[in-house]
């Protein structure tokens, strides 16, 4: 059963949005680096294949293991209709029942570390979601994951909200099978594009 990922936070962060900052190429890792390995050898072992997916707009490319494939052409299949506007990818692994998304926020309007403290303090204050972990914010990244009811299914998401070129992006892996650290390791090789 296919389940939508309706990204709860996406509209949080559309209200947060903040102020411009220049940003180099980077490779995020997810915060339970150790998981996300164990997860990652996991997948090695089940002979799955490498993959590098990448933004419609050429601004991120995300390295990882499994067979996904695009469904952003129906991606009011997949997501609620107000955040279909922001996607730049939106991917699906049928093995792992995880669905990967990427969103272009806009331009940022105030300092990331504020942006990412208003975040954090959103995702804490949200009695639509349960089981909030957040991440150490960097300069310019931070990690955090959630659980929320959709549909009367339990879905599970592991995001990355970055600030690179100027502009907010948010990378989640969600599903309502998987576990938290495969959906760490979906996250693990997320590389930014400058210019």
């Amino acid at each position: 059963m296919k389940s939508r990922i309706w990204l709860l936070v996406a509209t949080a962060l559309l209200s947060l949005s903040a102020c411009k900052q220049k940003d180099t190429s980077v490779t995020i890792d997810a915060s339970d680096t150790q998981a996300a390995s164990s997860a990652s050898e996991a997948s090695e072992t089940n002979a799955t294949s490498t993959q590098t997916l990448s933004s419609n707009d050429g601004k991120i490319s995300i390295v990882l293991d499994g067979d996904f494939t695009d469904v952003l052409d129906s991606a009011s299949d997949w997501v609620d209709q107000s955040q279909v506007k922001n996607l730049t990818l939106l991917q699906h692994d049928d093995d792992s029942n995880i669905t990967l998304a990427v969103n272009n926020l806009g331009v940022m309007k105030i300092k990331p570390d504020e942006y990412f403290k208003n975040l954090a303090d959103s995702l804490k204050n949200n009695a639509a979601i349960s089981k909030v972990k957040l991440g150490i914010a960097t300069e310019n990244r931070m990690n955090y994951r959630f659980s929320h009811q959709q549909n009367g299914t339990l879905l599970n998401e592991s995001c990355v909200a970055l600030v690179a070129n100027g502009n907010l992006y948010t990378v989640c892996a969600s599903s309502d099978s998987a576990s938290d650290d495969a959906l760490a390791a979906t996250l693990k090789t997320i590389n930014l594009q400058n210019s």
